[in-house]
C-alpha cells in the first residue's frame, strides 16, 4: 500500500489516486513529514507491504541516500524498483534501483514465523564455514581465503582491513567461475542429500541449503547462507535492515 508510481494505491470510495488525495489533504501527512521527505504531492515517504512468502526472495540491497539521489539523477528511467539487487537467485546479476532519490530502510515485522537472510555472519563463523565446508571454500582463491582466515578473530572485526577481507571474500564467491561453482554445488547438494555432513555443519543450515536448491538449482545463491546470517523470527519480531546490508527473505509472511 502506497504511492510508488509503479504500483499506486486508490482510495476505495472514489478510486482516486491515493497521491491525489492526500495532495488535496496534505494535513493528513502532515507539514513535518512533507518538509523533511518532499511529499508535497501527496507521495508517501514509506511504502506497506504485507509479504507471503512461499519461495525465497533475490538476495538485495538498499542503496544510502547519497547513492540513491546520484543513481536518480544519473538514471531515472533505469533505477527503479525497491532495491539494488545483488543477487536475483535464478539469475547472475540484477541492477535494479529506486524510481526517486530516497533510500529504503527496511524494517520487517513477522506475523508468521518467518525466515530471512539478513546481514553478514560474525567473522569467526564464516571461517569456520570455510574450514567445515570445502565445496565453498573450493571457490575462494587461496590469497582471498587465507587473509581472511587470518583476520577471522581480530578484536576489531569491524576494522578497515577486515571490512576489506570480507568484501574480498564475498566477490570472490559472487563472480566465482560459473562451470567451477556449478561442479562445487553439485557436489554440496549430493554430500548433503546423502546424510554426510562434516563437524560444523548444522542440521538447519544443511535443511536451508536443499531447500533453497529445490527452487533455484544451480544457482550461486545457494552458498550465501555460509557468509550471510540465518534469522528465526517468531510472530511480532522485527529486524531492520540499513542500507548496503544483505538480506532476503525466505519464507513466512
Amino acid at each position: 500500500m502506497g504511492t510508488h508510481p509503479t504500483s499506486p494505491s486508490r482510495v476505495r470510495s472514489s478510486n482516486e489516486l491515493l497521491s491525489g488525495y492526500l495532495a488535496s489533504h496534505p494535513s493528513l501527512i502532515g507539514r513535518d513529514v512533507i518538509d523533511k521527505f518532499d511529499a508535497a504531492g501527496g507521495n508517501l515517504p514509506f511504502l506497506f507491504k504485507v509479504l507471503s512468502i512461499e519461495k525465497a526472495l533475490s538476495i538485495q540491497t538498499h542503496p544510502d541516500k547519497r547513492m540513491a539521489e546520484e543513481l536518480h539523477a544519473q538514471r531515472p528511467d533505469v533505477y527503479k524498483g525497491a532495491s539494488f539487487g545483488l543477487l536475483e537467485l535464478g539469475t547472475r546479476a540484477n541492477l535494479n534501483f529506486d524510481a526517486d532519490a530516497n533510500h529504503k530502510p527496511e524494517l520487517a515485522i513477522a506475523i508468521t514465523p518467518f525466515r530471512a537472510l539478513c546481514g553478514f555472519r560474525p567473522l569467526p563463523e564464516i571461517a569456520a564455514h570455510l574450514n567445515s565446508t570445502p565445496e565453498l571454500r573450493a571457490l575462494i582463491p587461496p590469497t582471498v581465503t587465507n587473509k581472511f582466515l587470518s583476520l577471522s578473530h581480530s578484536s576489531n572485526p569491524a576494522g578497515l582491513e577486515e571490512k576489506s577481507a570480507l568484501k574480498d571474500l564475498f566477490a570472490s564467491l559472487m563472480t566465482a567461475n560459473e562451470d567451477t561453482y556449478k561442479n562445487q554445488l553439485h557436489a554440496l547438494i549430493a554430500r548433503y542429500q546423502s546424510g554426510f555432513t562434516n563437524e560444523g555443519e548444522d542440521k538447519d543450515l544443511v535443511e536451508l541449503i536443499l531447500r533453497l536448491d529445490s527452487q533455484f538449482p544451480g544457482d550461486i545463491g545457494i552458498f550465501c547462507p555460509f557468509i550471510l546470517n540465518y534469522v528465526h523470527m517468531n510472530p511480532g519480531d522485527a529486524i531492520f535492515l540499513g542500507a548496503g546490508e544483505p538480506h532476503a527473505y525466505i519464507s513466512g509472511g
